[in-house]
């Protein structure tokens, strides 16, 4: 009777330890894209059929090192020991400050950049490259330019802006008119987020862009008079969902069928991002990794889309996964509440 009592508590613990960890399970044929939490940061690890493991940006330097926590703990559950590459994405705090710390846990072979940093209005962004510099070494540093691509096995992954520039050409498929095209350059005052390396991730006929924290004007040179990029599947929103961001002349002439916001509690998520996402021809669902307190309940997605409810001090730092395939079908989960839905090529 024992035997069996033992037993069955076996397989309880088994199954509960499985449930939990849903979210890091891995499949050899799909590309995976773990967004973790840093509260109003950026984190991201992509993991390829072919093994080989990203890690872009790493969220906030803390002192009780709750981002490096959390990229570490996803990390390894999913057996990674070492990053074949990492993207700074610019040289903000939430982005790449972390970085350091992260990479001295688990290291990274090859670090790509778009450079030198942009100037700005304070010291802490040099802070942060020299950070991230340090860090490097002697290990290798790539640094990008528009055009470029990130050499991935079994992904394509192309430089579509970085350090203020955007690529001149359309890629393939795309060059259209933009019917939601601006007539004038937005202006913005210059800083790193204006030098955000954008990355347009092309999985078969999945496809993924994300901006980072790219701003309008650089935006208004990727997108008009022609859309040099084309439709997409997932939209990563822009800089936490801030205005300065995110123009509607973007985000509807991409037309994603769904969108991933790395908002924090009190940090982006503006209303009239809410309203533009939204809006835009095809979507079908925003994903929030906050409830955003400061836009309030009538602008957040409804509450099964958001991996965190509450405020930052008791924030558990639940993430979002896509598990993308090849015909470009992919699902996302929200790990708080092991909440998917699959988006159909």
């Amino acid at each position: 009777m024992k035997i069996l009592y033992f037993c069955i508590l076996f397989v309880l613990f088994i199954f509960i330890a499985a449930a939990s960890n849903a979210y890091a399970a891995t499949d050899p044929n799909t590309l995976d894209i773990y967004v973790i939490d840093t509260c109003g940061g950026k984190a991201m690890i992509i993991t390829t059929p072919d093994g080989e493991k990203m890690l872009i940006d790493a969220g906030y330097p803390r002192p009780d090192n709750r981002d490096t926590k959390r990229v570490i703990e996803t990390a390894k559950s999913l057996g990674i020991k070492e990053f074949d590459y990492v993207i700074a994405t610019h040289y903000d705090t939430d982005h790449s400050g972390n970085i350091a710390s992260v990479d001295a846990n688990i290291p990274g072979k090859i670090f790509f950049d778009h450079g030198d940093p942009i100037p700005s209005f304070g010291n802490r962004r040099n802070r942060d490259y020299d950070s991230y510099i340090n860090a490097i070494g002697e290990r290798k540093r790539v640094s990008v330019k528009p055009g470029d691509t990130i050499p991935v096995k079994g992904l394509k992954i192309t430089v579509v802006t970085a350090g203020g520039n955007a690529i001149t050409k359309p890629l393939e498929g795309a060059g259209k008119p933009n019917e939601f095209a601006a007539e004038t350059r937005p202006t913005a005052r210059a800083d790193n987020n204006i030098g955000s390396i954008g990355l347009l991730y092309e999985f078969g006929k999945f496809k993924m862009l994300d901006l980072a924290d790219l701003l309008a004007p650089v935006e208004f040179d990727l997108m008009c008079p022609d859309n040099k990029v084309g439709t997409v599947d997932l939209f990563m929103v822009s800089h936490h969902g801030f205005q300065v961001s995110n123009s509607k002349f973007l985000i509807h002439a991409i037309a994603p069928k769904t969108a991933i916001m790395n908002n924090g509690p009190r940090k982006g998520g503006e209303a009239v991002v809410y309203d533009i996402i939204k809006s835009s021809p095809g979507i079908q669902d925003l994903w929030q990794l906050h409830y955003s307190f400061a836009a309030g309940q009538e602008k957040n997605t409804p509450e099964q889309f958001i991996a965190n409810m509450e405020q930052e001090q008791q924030c558990q730092g639940k993430m979002i996964k896509v598990t993308a395939k090849k015909d470009g079908s992919f699902t996302v989960t929200n790990s708080r509440n092991d909440f998917s839905k699959t988006y159909n090529p």
